[in-house]
């Protein structure tokens, strides 16, 4: 239940926007995400928002953000083969959006009117490629991918994921069994990628 407006430190109003803005984001989409509607649900008042996140534009960024923090964690894998740590990143992916995903669906599936991200937001978003793209080189160092650019096969791969778990997070996935089939999917995706490029 909503709580009663107060003046929140400044230590303190991050966390709380930030959940307040990811309940709203599950049980109401972008629609729901509005300055008035969060400082109701996290308990501070309005104004607080503007001074401490510049608006709802600062919200969001603030949940990408953290989200690409999240993702980093989970996908930044640490097999000793190559390979084996490239399918483990892909499927840290899909468990980050599924354990997450209103961070997900607000990093990747929805679009804000009027939001630009900041060149801090822009900057995390990169890094979460650059991990990707990190596995896909150590693969190519072993002798996999030959004749391809390591940018280009991680593009490739990151396309191919997130089609994948996008749309089990809508709900389409008719999979009798989602774990093993998303695994022979990666492995299927990798060995394909590794034939050599015509």
């Amino acid at each position: 239940m909503p709580t009663r407006p107060q003046r929140t430190p400044s230590d303190d109003i991050f966390p709380g926007v930030l959940s307040a803005a990811l309940e709203l984001m599950l049980e109401e989409g972008p629609e729901g995400l509005t300055v008035r509607a969060l400082a109701r649900r996290a308990g501070v008042a309005p104004m607080s928002i503007y001074n401490h996140f510049d608006g709802k534009n600062g919200v969001i960024d603030a949940i990408i953000i953290d989200g690409f923090t999240l993702l980093g964690e989970k996908a930044g894998t640490t097999e000793t083969d190559a390979r084996a740590n490239l399918i483990a990143g892909s499927c840290a992916y899909r468990e980050f959006a599924l354990e997450y995903r209103a961070h997900y669906t607000t990093m990747f599936l929805h679009r804000f009117v009027g939001y630009s991200p900041s060149p801090e937001t822009v900057a995390i978003a990169f890094r979460g490629f650059e991990i990707l793209a990190g596995q896909v080189q150590r693969c190519e160092e072993t002798g996999m991918f030959v004749g391809r650019s390591y940018i280009d096969v991680a593009q490739q791969v990151w396309a191919a994921v997130h089609g994948y778990v996008a749309l089990e997070i809508l709900g389409i996935n008719f999979a009798s069994d989602r774990d093993r089939i998303f695994y022979e999917f990666i492995d299927a995706l990798i060995k394909g990628l590794d034939e050599p490029a015509s």
